[in-house]
């Protein structure tokens, strides 16, 4: 347990930052891809055939 701990406190906070950074920008891909990019032809049929009732 306390060489975890000393491992935990090796590690760059920057790095610490940059990881999290690119996890977010993963998890909000879909969100930022459209307004990108634009609707492509999956997006356009993925609407179309949208149907919550």
């Amino acid at each position: 347990m306390r060489k975890a701990c000393e491992l935990i406190r090796c590690i760059p906070v920057p790095l610490v930052y940059l990881n999290f950074a690119l996890l977010l920008v993963l998890a909000t891909a879909p969100a930022w891809q459209t307004l990108l990019f634009g609707l492509t032809l999956d997006d356009l049929l993925q609407l179309r055939s949208f149907n919550p009732g």
